[in-house]
């Protein structure tokens, strides 16, 4: 009863204290120029079973568990509308208990760094991104520390589509992970669809991977002995050519433009060679844009009396023609204005000018004759 109280006080402060997977490796890429995110949050996850080569699950030894909780620190800044880097950190707390003993090792397990950019984006848009995985421990099939991560350098990437229908948005990947210490080559792989309301979006996905290279230790008994007597017999790290295929719900809350609260959930399937169990998490977000301190001042409309349709100018030469045309001569000095007054011209007379016209052609007529 106390264990299971304990379990479950773990998931549930993992629900609250949130997540940053979601920062690193946000499955629908959004790219906001001069935007900085920064995250905090975890991951719990839980298992009493393992997925064996057949695909089929097995429970551990009775009573035998594994645990492991993931405190992430991460940020992520997008420079350009088509591009962004960003940076994780992890600290691991991982329990295995067995019939002997309990055992656990809490430590800063791993950091990464990683790029993305928009590489197509007209029908629907496609974004590669690359990912480099730097462990701090390394696995030791010769002592007694429990494992709470891969423990080997990685270089993850991967191709993302996606398409925004308007009220959902549907997304999926195909990557490729190499990892180093002579462990297999995964393919990662994932669906996934989103639903947006107001302030709040829904999403659902499938995902996965598959081992596409053999360990070269695959065999190894020092390895098994270690998984069974330290790991408590779990494959959540170092099994053998492991596949996976999983699943996760979630609900984003965006509280205000600077902050989002995420909280997640899911249970794995069916696999090869890992571990099977449910995981729970989330996280909060706070996003700085970076124009926020200088828009301000850089366009602040310059305040005018005028209104927005006309200008100074055009109001000042309105002004000076109204002036013009409503002015007055002051002639109240005692002088009779009627003698400055143009007198007026007598309009010609048309009949007598066409009388006087045809009387001079007439004497012309008559003087030719008389010659």
């Amino acid at each position: 009863m106390a264990n299971n109280l304990q379990r479950w006080t773990c998931a549930f402060a993992g629900l609250f204290f949130f997540s940053v997977p979601g920062l690193a490796f946000d499955n629908y890429k959004e790219f906001r120029r001069d935007r900085w995110d920064f995250e905090v949050g975890t991951d719990f996850f839980y298992s009493e079973a393992n997925y064996g080569s057949g695909g089929t699950s097995q429970s551990l030894p009775s009573g035998n568990h594994y645990q492991l909780w993931n405190i992430d620190f991460g940020t992520r800044y997008i420079p350009r509308s088509t591009w962004s880097v960003f940076a994780a950190g992890t600290v691991s707390n991982a329990e295995s208990k067995d019939s002997v003993a309990t055992r656990s090792n809490s430590s800063l397990s791993q950091a990464l760094v990683g790029f993305d950019f928009l590489m197509y984006s007209d029908a629907f848009q496609l974004i590669p991104e690359i990912v480099g995985v730097m462990p701090f421990e390394k696995i030791d099939p010769a002592t007694d520390t429990v494992a709470n991560s891969e423990g080997v350098l990685e270089v993850r990437s991967r191709l993302i589509a996606q398409k925004d229908f308007g009220g959902w948005r549907g997304y999926g990947w195909l990557g490729f992970n190499y990892r180093g210490d002579g462990r297999s080559f995964l393919m990662p792989w994932g669906v996934g669809a989103q639903w947006k309301l107001t302030r709040l979006r829904l999403g659902a996905e499938l995902f996965g991977y598959q081992s596409v290279s053999d360990d070269t230790d695959k065999d190894s008994l020092l390895r098994t002995s270690y998984i069974n007597g330290v790991n408590a017999g779990s494959l959540k790290f170092y099994g053998a050519n492991p596949s996976l295929m999983d699943t996760q719900l979630y609900a984003a809350w965006m509280i205000s433009p600077k902050w989002t609260l995420q909280a997640n959930g899911g249970m794995t399937l069916t696999g090869s060679n890992s571990a099977a169990g449910f995981h729970v998490g989330g996280f909060i977000r706070y996003s700085f844009d970076m124009t926020e301190g200088y828009t301000e001042d850089l366009y602040e409309p310059v305040r005018s009396p005028v209104p927005n349709y006309r200008s100074n100018m055009y109001n000042n030469e309105m002004s000076s023609e109204k002036k013009v045309r409503n002015f007055r001569e002051e002639t109240d000095d005692g002088v009779d204005q009627n003698l400055f007054r143009p007198r007026p011209t007598k309009k010609p007379n048309i009949q007598q000018q066409l009388d006087d016209t045809e009387f001079q052609i007439e004497l012309k007529r008559k003087k030719r004759r008389s010659q």
